[in-house]
């Protein structure tokens, strides 16, 4: 047995929890915040059986797909004087999306 920790985007995480339900896969989601631009994520938890592995995963990755979104860098120090007309921040077009997972070892498994 695996324990599967995948952390994907909030927009990504309702229609794949609705499918990995449907094809009853339980799953135990979590609110979380971190990455690159600090934003919320979802990191849902599965206990799956050795050979569904990658079956889950596929259904993972088909569910978290990449989309290019609008960042704006942080504002420069108000005690900068150097350029004091200059703009507050710069707006960046970044990659966000995709999911990360961690497959480990499920040594014990008790449903009590």
């Amino acid at each position: 047995m695996k324990m599967l920790l995948a952390i994907v985007h909030n927009e990504d995480a309702p229609l794949l929890i609705n499918e990995l339900n449907e094809k009853k896969y339980f799953v135990t989601k979590l609110a979380t915040t971190g990455g690159f631009l600090k934003k919320g994520n979802t990191t849902l938890l599965l206990g799956i059986e050795d050979e569904k592995v990658d079956e889950v995963c596929n259904i993972i990755k088909q569910h978290s797909g990449k989309r290019q979104q609008i960042m704006y860098t942080p504002p420069a120090p108000s005690n900068c004087n150097i350029y004091p007309n200059a703009v507050s921040s710069v707006p960046v077009n970044v990659e966000v999306g995709g999911a990360t997972i961690f497959i480990m070892p499920v040594d014990d498994f008790r449903k009590v």
